[in-house]
């Protein structure tokens, strides 16, 4: 993928996601993750609705700071 990473820690758990079999299965879109915390993030952001970062300028919603940051 073309996934770029500063540290490599961050690198070696990226890697899991591609290289680990994918146990955790979302039960409402079949999403597949390595590890659990990635199926709960999934869960939280694509399906709770919520919202709770938004914009100042614009305010569209997040439901993650690093993608409301990513967003500026």
């Amino acid at each position: 993928c073309d996934a770029a990473f500063h540290h490599l820690y961050r690198l070696k758990s990226h890697m899991i996601c591609h290289t680990t079999v994918k146990n955790h299965v979302c039960p409402l879109c079949a999403a597949a993750f390595a590890r659990k915390h990635d199926l709960s993030r999934h869960m939280r952001a694509l399906h709770s609705g919520r919202r709770p970062f938004s914009c100042p300028l614009c305010r569209r919603g997040f439901n993650r700071l690093d993608d409301l940051e990513r967003h500026h």
